[in-house]
């Protein structure tokens, strides 16, 4: 089990809590607040389904009609409880709870194509003549309505009469007391539900009535009068038979709810479940996540990953990402720099783990991978103890002994500094220990350490790995990005300098330091920067590979599309010559029809004879006497030659005759034609053309790029193509307009630009020129 203490160290709860913010219902808040890692693969990928769906329904279309919704599992559980009366609140919400379930209900069922929401979606409450019974009873803004009942819409008629009545009555004595100068204002008010009129004090013996209360500065009493004492009475009498007719009204729909609780309550799951998912969804797409799949058969692989609070804080673009793969290893110790971020690549591993097996999406390319861990054991931060009288040392190795004692194959291991708080070559010693009693447990193990001699043991040890936080060594400071396969340097004497140590305070102390380690440290230190430059290298390797790849598929199309052209026109020639042959031989037989109608006619039968000639010279026009037979060329690999109507000319690399095709290598570009279309060539003619025709195609060139309106999958191809078909133009500077809207597309913008070798700096236009609803591209 992953115990709450383990979640606590990772900082689980602060992306939980975070995710509440999408939730709209009391009871889908609990349900993510209560989320925990959970041990069933079934489970959690059903779970995942139902969020990727979700994510899609988002995506494609609106959002569920979702409402706040107070936790209303008490009140449906009281309303079956006899004598008990619901409050009007209460009802209000049962109600609500009621029309939410059949909107829910009538906007997910028809996108549900899959069934994936079917269980959930079942359950809901739907009866629209429930409905109707309870907005009989309320109006728009929740008060019970005259007609909820016979007996109180008599009561309430009677009520406005006797107000009325008295009104007047008031009306008639307020005037006769101003005139005599007895009243301290000329208004009416209300004390305990009684009509009373402001008397001033020193007059108060002058009206006859009943004193209820005197104002703050004693100057003004209010009397209810004598002759209003009756009607105050009987207005007050009607009162409390309003509000028993109320009470009974509430119990009846008490008791209707009573008779649908459990129905009402399933419903309330439902709802909230829903709501809990598609608050999930709505965060996969908030940090570009995805639900990776869980196999235990496959390697454990992390694309892209990246830590979420990290996110939260930096936003996307600035949070480093992780990749990781790990087959057979075991072990894997990580080194470098101090705040070079590995503790930091531990927690995130550790916690994407917890997120993704509680049912929570995780900032991944959706091609990663995870195992199921039955537990995560983790020594991560300065555990001393003076409650226990435990140095830190004693506290993490107090802690190390328990996690070996707990972990087997199904457990995750996250050690930070491992061996550190002692002499160092023993805590290497002790270091050595541990891992190897880990591996051989089956525990999968991440651990960071300073100590060289680990770096040389998980070089010569099997399942066990180095890895690494990179450095630039030439800004002399970390780059936090996790290197898997090679070893780091700490850098001790690289960060001292950046702080401000001057060379002589830097060379004194490295005279102190062992040679042998002196030699690893620079062997490393060097290692790194070639494999900085080789990186380098192999980026501009690959940037070439897609740019010829690109002009390859740019031929292809033009010999695709001259080759469409091509059989279009001889399809409509064809067409059109059998239209005039038709017509040639109608005249044909119109012909002879005439010189057999015209019989001896020697002037008439000329005539037509000469027409038949004509129309056969002109069918010879159409028709050749004989097929043109063209010579055919027998080619050999290596020699020269150029595709029929163009230019181009190479050497063909391979030919495959029965299936009448062949390579033509043009410069570093792989052409694939047609055997037949080739023609031979001579060295001297062979150029490398291509750019000279890209070039004049890209006069046409667009330099902005609408997605607005478009699918998911269609935005993410032309957006790929765009970019590729710039960087072949040495375009400097494109524009994407894919519009404000939900922000679906403008993220799937920022995620490729993202990772795109190409792409130098991005950013919104400005706001006269479209502001967020537009980003400008640069390109290295």
């Amino acid at each position: 089990m992953i115990t709450k203490e383990i979640l606590e160290k990772l900082e689980y709860q602060k992306v939980v809590s975070y995710i509440t913010k999408y939730c709209n219902t009391e009871n889908g808040k609990q349900i993510i607040l209560s989320l925990e890692p959970i041990y069933h693969k079934e489970s959690i990928e059903l779970i995942n389904k139902r969020i990727n769906e979700a994510k899609d329904i988002l995506i494609k279309n609106d959002e569920p009609p979702f409402q706040y919704l107070p936790d209303l599992t008490e009140a449906i559980s009281k309303s079956k409880i006899e004598g008990v009366i619901l409050s009007t609140k209460e009802i209000l919400d049962i109600l609500k709870l009621a029309e939410q379930s059949r909107k829910i209900y009538q906007f997910l069922k028809p996108q549900d194509e899959k069934n994936i929401f079917e269980n959930l979606l079942n359950k809901l409450f739907i009866d629209k003549v429930f409905e109707h019974y309870f907005e009989k009873v309320f109006d728009e803004n929740g008060e019970i309505k005259d007609t909820a009942s016979t007996k109180l819409r008599e009561i309430r008629i009677e009520i406005r009469e006797k107000e009325n009545s008295l009104q007047k009555l008031v009306q008639k004595i307020l005037k006769q007391l101003s005139d005599s100068y007895l009243v301290q204002e000329e208004f009416i008010t209300l004390r305990d539900g009684r009509i009373v009129l402001p008397i001033k004090v020193e007059h108060k013996r002058h009206v006859r009535g009943f004193i209820h209360s005197e104002s703050a500065t004693g100057q003004t009493v209010y009397i209810e009068p004598e002759e209003t004492l009756e009607l105050n009475n009987e207005i007050l009498s009607l009162h409390f038979a309003e509000k028993r007719e109320i009470e009974k009204i509430l119990k009846t729909l008490t008791e209707k709810i009573g008779s649908r609780s459990e129905e009402l309550k399933q419903s309330l799951i439902s709802i909230a479940e829903l709501d809990s998912l598609f608050a999930r969804a709505k965060y996969s797409i908030e940090i570009i996540g995805a639900t990776p799949t869980l196999d235990q058969s496959k390697s454990i692989e992390l694309i892209d990953a990246r830590h979420p609070i990290l996110i939260k804080r930096l936003g996307h673009k600035k949070t480093v990402p992780m990749n990781l793969k790990l087959e057979d290893q075991k072990v894997i110790l990580i080194t470098g720099p101090n705040a070079g971020g590995k503790t930091v690549t531990l927690k995130t591993f550790g916690l994407l783990v917890c997120l993704a097996q509680a049912g929570i999406p995780i900032p991944v390319f959706p091609d990663s991978n995870l195992h199921i861990f039955n537990n995560v054991l983790v020594d991560i931060g300065d555990e001393q103890s003076i409650e226990d009288d435990l140095s830190t040392f004693s506290s993490h190795l107090n802690n190390i002994k328990n996690i070996i004692q707990k972990a087997d194959d199904k457990s995750l291991v996250l050690l930070d500094e491992i061996g550190t708080g002692t002499d160092p070559a023993e805590g290497s010693a002790i270091a050595t220990s541990i891992l190897i009693t880990l591996k051989e447990k089956g525990a999968i193990v991440f651990a960071t350490t300073h100590h060289g001699s680990l770096k040389i043991l998980a070089n010569q040890l099997e399942s066990f790995q180095n890895a690494s936080m990179e450095f630039d060594t030439d800004e002399l400071k970390p780059t936090y990005r996790f290197k898997q396969g090679m070893p780091g340097s700490s850098y001790a004497f690289e960060v001292a300098q950046r702080i401000g140590f001057d060379d002589d305070f830097i060379n004194l102390a490295k005279q102190f330091l062992d040679t042998d380690k002196t030699k690893v440290e620079d062997f490393l230190i060097d290692l790194e920067k070639k494999s900085q430059e080789f990186r380098d290298k192999l980026n501009k390797l690959e940037l070439e590979n897609l740019r010829l790849k690109s002009l390859a598929n740019l031929y292809q199309e033009k010999i695709e599309k001259l080759e469409k052209q091509k059989n279009e026109i001889l399809i409509d020639a064809k067409e059109k010559a059998q239209n005039y042959l038709k017509d040639v031989n109608r005249k044909i037989e119109d012909a002879i029809k005439n010189i057999k109608e015209a019989q001896a006619k020697k002037d008439v039968i000329k005539i037509e004879k000469q027409k038949i000639e004509s129309l056969k010279k002109e069918t010879q026009k159409i028709i050749p006497k004989k097929e043109i037979q063209i010579e055919k060329k027998e080619f050999k690999v290596g020699d020269y030659a150029s595709i029929q109507n163009t230019s181009t000319v190479g050497i063909i690399e391979e030919i495959e005759e029965e299936k009448n095709k062949a390579v033509l290598l043009v410069g570093s570009l792989k052409i694939k034609t047609k055997l037949s279309d080739l023609i031979p060539a001579k060295k001297s003619e062979a150029t490398f053309t291509y750019k000279k025709s890209y070039e004049a195609d890209f006069q046409t060139f667009n330099f902005r790029l609408d997605i607005r309106g478009k699918k998911y999958e269609d935005a993410e191809f032309e957006i790929i193509k765009f970019l590729d078909n710039a960087m072949m133009g040495n375009v400097d500077r494109v524009e994407i307009l894919h519009g404000k809207g939900t922000g679906v597309l403008k993220q799937l913008t920022h995620s490729i630009l993202r990772t795109h070798h190409g792409v130098k700096n991005f950013y919104f236009a400005s706001i006269e020129s479209g502001g967020d609803g537009i980003t400008i591209v640069e390109f290295k």
